[in-house]
């Protein structure tokens, strides 16, 4: 018995010597560059490849038994761009296994691999790889079983296990001759080790992506990995990745992304647990499902972005900090969001923002992927959007002078640029409808409520369909579109306010108390170009403006009027008198400094930047007016002419119908006490004319003498010769009275 066994020993170490022996003859003595042609045939008539092999193919037989292939270069077939190469590979098993039946990996090398893709209308370059005629691809049924792995298959064991797989120095590039697209992988490194697809095993990568756009991307990645290659179901669990990215900001960003990832193709679907994302200063938290992968992509879960200050973030970011003036200002900015929404979108359902002492609630997101459509729909509750302004301009800036008359229409140009204002190429593909609801604002001291606004913007038309509130006792209402759908984009807009306040918007935009009342107006805009220049050169407008229980302060247009009045007659003898009820001749002033103004309208024109000023018609505490003039808009410069009525004259026979002619010009910024004073041409025109009114009407009454239509001198001349010739026939009656008496004495 033991010498049975002995020869069995014998035996088998025998065939393992000759196993051993062959396989080293084999290695040693032929030599694997001798199959080059045949390898280099093959790659022609199956994969379309002209294959280049200028490095040595060599075996290795102890301790492993494999393959090295040194530097390889593969172009499609006739073409003269590289295709894919690699500077060497090698694969290898272990030789005893190999002896006893079973195949065990040492491991896989591929070094210095470089792919280089190219795409054009005609298609990718990879898409002409493979047999090139349908013969050279018919498999019969035998052969197919074969290579499936049927009956015809090796007895071998299939390895369970590669000890490491490891690509190094990996470059891909990708060209599209169409869009332009130019991006390039690099450094590419990638390592596993103990690869099973039985068992999870732990792999690493890393790359560097850059593309035309300057952006550079530094990745690494680490996870362990589950493969189940039969259900299609792959597991990454943990999952860490870490990133530099440079070229999307002034400052390249650091990101940390840790996860566990699971995908099922069978099932199209991915799932990610545990979600940690930290970048630049915030923390995101959650987790989501995504099913239909290939198709109808739907996403659900849960984000959580911890409170952040958006300043420091910038600064993370290499961007400069947003100023303002209030210092607690963003300082805390979160989200929480739960995503949901139909096939092939991402919507955030219910969506919650933070932002300092403000809360934002509704929903927001993409509303189709294929078409990137935005749709929101927000609520606010409230804002202090002071806090959020910049910081005060000192007020020492410089402003435009102030000067009167025709020179001011054009002024104010020559600081507008021919910049380019409106992003036409951001804006015409935008496809957006949102709505936003804020319940309480402050701005300025300026309070309102229930403000709601609503925005589209399709085919390169923006609308702003509704913008609508309510603030300083009134209500307003708004409307507009941005059309940039044409070569130059087209402005328009219509507002409607309602019985404002008008004190605290003349404060603010004046920086002076200088009106109180209820103010009105109905008005509609538009305007062409892409630049403040052109903008303004094409503006075109109509106003109705109102205004109600006001005062205009620091202007008594009353006073003016009686001090003008009191001048122009006391320096015509006489006519002082025509002042009814006033003994001593002159119109009384009011100790009020303001124009106190009942009701009030108007109508306005808007062309380039001077607002026109087609009528005006008031009701004033003393008087009334009516008038016409301009306004330029940006100097703020303005010349009018006013007419009017006193009511003290009011029922004198000569003054109590006359308009009064007042003329109004320079700038807003100027002391309101120096824009308006008589136009004392026009105060001596009509003083004449009364005076010449009360002379015919004296000369009619006392005299008889109807001089309709005669001047003043004609007048006094008339009553001159008149009163003459009264005299001289008085004279000559008592003349004629005495004679008689002495000649009857004489006689007697």
């Amino acid at each position: 018995m033991g010498r049975a066994i002995k020869i069995i020993v014998i035996v088998i170490l025998a065939i393992v010597v000759l196993l051993a022996a062959a396989i080293f003859v084999v290695t040693q003595v032929i030599d694997p560059n001798d199959f080059k042609p045949q390898i280099e045939e093959q790659a022609r008539q199956n994969a379309n490849l002209d294959l280049s092999i200028p490095g040595d193919l060599s075996w290795q037989f102890w301790p492993s038994l494999g393959v090295s292939l040194g530097r390889t270069e593969a172009r499609i077939a006739d073409e003269e761009e590289l295709f894919a190469a690699l500077d060497n590979a090698s694969v290898s098993v272990a030789v005893w296994p190999l002896l006893l039946g079973k195949v065990e990996m040492d491991g896989v090398l591929i070094d210095g691999l470089e792919v280089n893709l190219r795409e054009d209308q005609q298609g990718g370059n990879w898409e002409r790889i493979g047999p090139q005629d349908d013969t050279s691809q018919d498999q019969t049924e035998e052969e197919q079983q074969t290579a499936d792995g049927g009956e015809e298959g090796s007895t071998l064991d299939i390895p369970l296990t590669i000890p490491s797989v490891d690509i190094t120095n990996g470059r891909i590039s990708y060209r599209n001759a169409t869009d332009g697209t130019d991006i390039r992988v690099e450094h590419f490194n990638f390592n596993a080790r103990d690869v099973s697809l039985e068992e999870p095993f732990p792999l690493e990568m890393s790359l560097r992506y850059q593309d035309q756009s300057d952006m550079r991307v530094d990745l690494n990645l680490k996870t362990t990995l589950a493969a189940n290659l039969d259900a299609n179901h792959f597991v990454l669990n943990p999952m860490v990745l870490d990133a530099n990215i440079a070229g999307a900001t002034a400052q390249p960003v650091d990101v940390h992304l840790e996860q566990a990832l699971e995908v099922n193709l069978d099932e199209d679907s991915a799932n990610l647990t545990n979600l940690v994302l930290q970048a630049a200063g915030t923390r995101t938290t959650g987790e989501a499902r995504i099913t239909g992968l290939t198709g109808d992509l739907v996403v659900a879960g849960k984000l959580d972005t911890e409170p952040f200050n958006l300043n420091t973030v910038l600064k993370t970011l290499g961007e400069p900090a947003i100023e303002t003036r209030g210092d607690s200002a963003l300082n805390k900015v979160a989200m929480s969001a739960t995503l949901s929404g139909p096939a092939n979108s991402v919507i955030a359902k219910p969506l919650t923002l933070t932002l300092d002492d403000s809360t934002i609630n509704g929903s927001a997101g993409l509303q189709n992927l294929e078409t990137g459509k935005i749709v929101f729909d927000l609520t606010m509750d409230k804002i202090l959007l002071d806090q959020y302004l910049p910081p005060e301009s000192p007020s020492s800036e410089d402003k435009p002078a102030a000067t009167g008359g025709d020179a001011g229409k054009s002024g104010g140009t020559a600081n507008l640029t021919e910049a380019e204002l409106i992003p036409v190429e951001t804006l015409r593909p935008l496809l957006l409808d949102g709505k936003l609801r804020i319940g309480h604002l402050t701005f300025e001291q300026i309070e309102a409520s229930d403000l709601s606004f609503a925005v589209s913007a399709a085919n390169g038309v923006l609308k702003l369909t509704q913008a609508s509130g309510k603030t300083l006792n009134g209500d307003f209402n708004a409307s507009g579109t941005l059309n940039v759908a044409g070569k130059t984009p087209q402005i328009s807009a219509r507002t409607k306010v309602n019985r404002m306040q008008i004190q605290p918007i003349a404060k603010m935009a004046m920086k002076d108390d200088l009106a109180t009342g209820l103010f009105s107006m109905d008005g509609s805009f538009n305007a062409s170009g892409n630049s403040q220049k052109a903008l303004v050169e094409s503006a075109k407008g109509n106003l109705n403006l109102g205004l109600a229980d006001g005062t205009v302060r620091g202007l008594n247009l009353y006073n003016t009027l009686v001090g003008g009045i009191n001048d122009t007659l006391g320096g015509l003898k006489g006519l002082t008198a025509l002042i009814p009820d006033q003994q001593s001749g002159k119109l009384p002033s009011v100790l009020s400094e303001d124009t106190k103004i009942i009701d009030l309208t108007s109508k306005t024109r808007l062309d380039k930047q001077v607002a026109y000023l087609e009528s005006l018609d008031a009701t004033l505490e003393k008087g009334s007016l009516s008038g016409n003039g301009w306004f330029n808009v940006l100097t703020q410069q303005f010349d009018m002419h006013i007419g009017m009525k006193s009511p003290e004259l009011d029922g004198g026979k000569y003054l109590g119908d006359a308009t009064w002619p007042l003329r109004c010009q320079g700038s807003l910024e100027s002391s309101p006490a120096k824009w308006c004073g008589p136009d004392r041409d026009g105060f001596r025109k009509i003083a004449q004319q009364a005076a010449t009114n009360a002379a015919k009407g004296k000369l009619k009454d006392k005299l008889g003498i109807d001089a309709e239509g005669d001047t003043t001198e004609e007048v006094l001349k008339n009553a001159a010769g008149q009163k003459a010739r009264e005299e001289i026939d008085k004279q000559r009656d008592k003349l004629n009275e005495k004679l008689g008496d002495k000649l009857k004495g004489l006689f007697n």
